[in-house]
C-alpha cells in the first residue's frame, strides 16, 4: 500500500484515554508467548468496569493509530477479541491509569500477529470489556479449570478469585509433555497444575476433577465439548445448572451481536449470539 500520500503526522499519545463513543486507547506492551498464547500488558485509562473479568474481552483494532490509517488502511479492518487475564488498581503516582493483563490465543491470526510486533507502550484503540464473563457460586469452595495451555490465562481471574475467598483450585490443561515454564511462572503456586494428553487417561482426569469440584470452568476448543459433558454426566448423572461454565470457541467479531459471527447452538435446539449473552455459557444451556 502506498502510504506517500499521507498528509497528516500523527503523535502517539502518552497516556491512555477514554473517547467519545465509549471507545479507548490503551498503551501495551507485548510481554511474552505463553503456550502459544499472546500475552499483552495495557495501560487503560482508569474507570473501566471490573465486573466479573473472566472470560470478558476487548476487541482491539488492529491497525496503526493514525486518522490516514484508520479511513485508508483496509488490511487488518476487522478488531480482535483479546480477554482478560488480570488487573491491576491505579496508583498514587499513576492515578488516572490501571495496569491490564490481556491475552489472545489466536497466534496465527494476522491480527494478533501486528499486535505481538507493536513497540513498548504502543497505541491501541479498544472497545470493552464486552460480554458476560464467569460466576463464583457464594458458598463454592473447590473450583476446576479445564482448558488447554494456550487458552488458560483467560481464566485467571477466577482462579484468583477462588484463592482470594480461601477456596483451593485445580487446574486441568490438556496436551502433551511439560507444562512450559511461562506458563507455569504465570499460575500461582497455590494452584495444583495437571497436564495430560487427549489420548492418555483425559477422560479419567477430567471425570477425577469434576468429582472433587463443586464448580468448574473450561476454556477448550468445542470439538472438546462433548468430552467435557460426557464426564459431567458419568460424575453427575446429569448435567446440574451452576455446576460448568464453559468460555465457547467461537469468532468475536462486532461485539454488539450485529454480524452473527458468533452464533453458537444450545442444547435445546436454538442459536444464541456469544458475543452479548456470552462468551461464557452455563453447560446446562449447551448441552443435555
Amino acid at each position: 500500500m502506498n502510504t506517500d500520500s499521507n498528509p497528516v503526522q500523527f503523535t502517539a499519545p502518552t497516556l491512555p484515554a477514554w473517547h467519545d463513543g465509549g471507545n479507548l486507547t490503551a498503551l501495551v506492551t507485548p510481554l511474552q508467548d505463553v503456550a502459544g498464547s499472546l500475552l499483552l500488558s495495557a495501560a487503560l485509562p482508569a474507570g473501566v468496569s471490573r465486573a466479573r473479568l473472566a472470560g470478558r474481552y476487548f476487541l482491539a483494532r488492529c491497525v496503526e493509530p493514525s486518522p490516514w490509517a484508520r479511513a485508508h488502511d483496509w488490511t487488518l479492518y476487522r478488531r480482535r477479541p483479546l480477554f482478560v487475564a488480570g488487573w491491576r488498581p491505579a496508583t498514587a503516582e499513576a492515578a488516572q491509569v490501571e495496569r491490564w493483563l490481556l491475552t489472545s490465543a489466536a497466534r496465527g491470526d494476522a491480527g494478533v500477529h501486528w499486535l505481538a510486533a507493536r513497540p513498548e507502550g504502543a497505541a491501541v484503540n479498544l472497545i470493552g470489556p464486552l460480554g458476560n464473563g464467569f460466576v463464583l457460586p457464594p458458598r463454592a469452595r473447590h473450583l476446576a479449570i479445564v482448558s488447554e495451555p494456550a487458552r488458560v490465562a483467560a481464566l485467571l481471574p477466577l482462579l484468583h478469585e477462588m484463592l482470594d475467598r480461601g477456596g483451593r483450585t485445580v487446574i486441568l490443561l490438556q496436551g502433551s509433555g511439560a507444562i512450559p515454564p511461562a506458563l507455569r511462572d504465570l499460575l500461582p503456586f497455590a494452584a495444583e497444575v495437571q497436564q495430560v494428553a487427549a489420548d492418555d487417561g483425559w477422560q479419567e482426569r477430567l471425570q477425577d476433577a469434576l468429582g472433587w469440584a463443586d464448580v468448574a470452568a473450561t476454556a477448550l476448543p468445542a470439538s472438546a465439548l462433548p468430552e467435557v459433558l460426557q464426564a459431567v454426566r458419568t460424575v453427575r448423572l446429569r448435567v446440574e445448572r451452576d455446576f460448568v461454565q464453559a468460555l465457547v470457541d467461537v469468532q468475536l467479531v462486532c461485539g454488539y451481536g450485529a454480524c452473527h459471527a458468533c452464533l453458537t447452538p444450545l442444547g435445546n435446539g436454538r442459536w444464541t449470539r456469544a458475543c452479548v449473552h456470552g462468551p461464557v455459557f452455563d453447560l446446562a444451556d449447551l448441552g443435555r
